[in-house]
């Protein structure tokens, strides 16, 4: 184990930078789902034409520029392409008001922010190779979980307090001036740790070459973290968005308490995968001596019990045992994939940790959209959510498996050793 103290403290102000950013990305995600009815009737569409356009798409974007942030970061560095990222953010807020008032164009702002978007969610990885000691790489990457949440919780308030004096349009205008401000910040500090980086790797001696790179395809612990991914991305995305609809609409369809309770448990969600993040973090630097699986295999754990019981009658008219259920559920998925990024951090040469983080994520998003569209098939099928809500625990339940080879890997020393050619 690695002596922090041979690394340099301003680490923690490189994880701040990215924090900082992370919240603007995420509040930039979260921010026109509340007002997505609002939208849709000033852009003269239904509300299903604007989600898809608005959020389908830009998750289409985001997945796409995670692959090729991945090359970025490895290729120029964290704190250029995560700046860069920054100013297409912001533009995209600016141009709202402008440009914002017609289909076609706010999707085509919407891609813009997602590409802004992707190399945010990417950096860490790198960043906590080059930066931090293993044994506080669990810390740091539950940070940067902790930040998400709060950007996303900011953009669910801010948004439609901001459209009730002005237009969507320009509700989403302010927000960039307060991105604005934190990209000065932003850039101050990047300065500051170019002028402080590490004078050699952190985690790996040498670059792999071209070849090295490419049997990553076939590593075992590229793979393994890789389906993890998968199925974390696809559970997360496939909860949030059925659970408030499950918990508002009527039953026979769901459980019927409306959408103002609905929007209360869901904060519930939200906090309590913040206070996972952190948690998550310290399993794996504290109690499980760096070992990753465990806290992994506990969050898919808990997911796929906590999903089942959530679509029992037991439970959903128990008011205690429903808001266990969902914090349980909103705890799981900080188990999982911001501890895999830890993973990645550890196992994997520094070089091509933004490349492995960045092609995870990726290929996770694409599986997160489609467990979106397997959870509305289930739906429509149905005409109620149950069917949908088990098949979260049935992926789930494989996460479990994949766990389990994630064990495998941590525990060979030499499992990843073609990606150190």
């Amino acid at each position: 184990m690695e002596d922090s103290k041979h690394y340099s403290q301003f680490r923690w102000a490189v994880l701040g930078l990215i924090s900082i950013v992370t919240i603007c990305a995420a509040i930039t995600m979260m921010s026109f789902a509340p007002l997505m009815g609002v939208i849709a009737k000033d852009l003269e569409t239904n509300v299903g034409s604007a989600t898809f356009g608005l959020m389908g798409l830009n998750m289409l974007a985001m997945a796409i520029g995670c692959a090729v942030s991945g090359y970025l970061l490895d290729r120029f560095g964290v704190f250029p392409v995560i700046n860069c990222g920054m100013v297409l953010l912001i533009a995209g807020h600016a141009l709202m008001p402008w440009l914002g008032h017609s289909y076609w164009p706010t999707v085509a702002i919407r891609v813009v922010e997602g590409i802004g978007a992707a190399p945010v969610f990417v950096a860490i990885g790198p960043a906590v190779a080059r930066w931090f000691p293993p044994q506080e790489a669990g810390t740091a990457i539950g940070l940067q979980s902790v930040a998400i949440t709060a950007g996303n919780l900011f953009g669910l308030i801010a948004a439609p307090r901001l459209a009730l004096s002005r237009s969507w349009q320009n509700s989403m205008a302010w927000l960039s001036v307060g991105m604005a401000v934190a990209l000065v910040i932003v850039i101050a500090l990047s300065v500051m740790a170019e002028k402080r980086s590490p004078a050699e790797p952190v985690v790996a001696s040498s670059t792999p070459t071209q070849a090295g790179v490419s049997k990553l395809v076939i590593n075992r612990p590229f793979l393994v973290g890789l389906l993890g991914m998968c199925c974390g991305i696809w559970t997360m995305q496939a909860f949030m968005s059925l659970a408030p609809g499950y918990l508002a609409v009527a039953p026979p369809v769901g459980v019927g308490f409306g959408p103002m309770v609905a929007g209360k448990l869901m904060m519930a969600v939200l906090l309590s995968g913040m206070v996972a993040s952190l948690v998550g973090g310290v399993l794996v630097d504290r109690v499980f001596g760096g070992k990753c699986w465990p806290v992994v295999l506990t969050g898919f754990a808990m997911i796929a019990v906590c999903v089942v019981l959530l679509v029992m009658p037991q439970i959903y008219h128990h008011q205690a045992a429903l808001v266990l259920s969902l914090v349980l559920v909103g705890a799981g998925t900080p188990f999982i994939n911001p501890v895999l990024m830890v993973f990645a951090a550890k196992i994997f040469p520094h070089s091509v940790v933004g490349r492995v983080v960045g092609s995870w994520m990726s290929i996770g998003l694409f599986s997160g959209a489609a467990g979106v569209m397997v959870a509305s098939a289930a739906l429509r099928s149905t005409g109620n959510y149950r069917l949908s809500m088990e098949t979260i625990s049935v992926v789930a339940v494989a996460g479990i498996v994949v766990a389990l080879f994630l064990y495998r890997a941590e525990s060979d020393p030499t499992s990843c050793s073609e990606s150190k050619v």
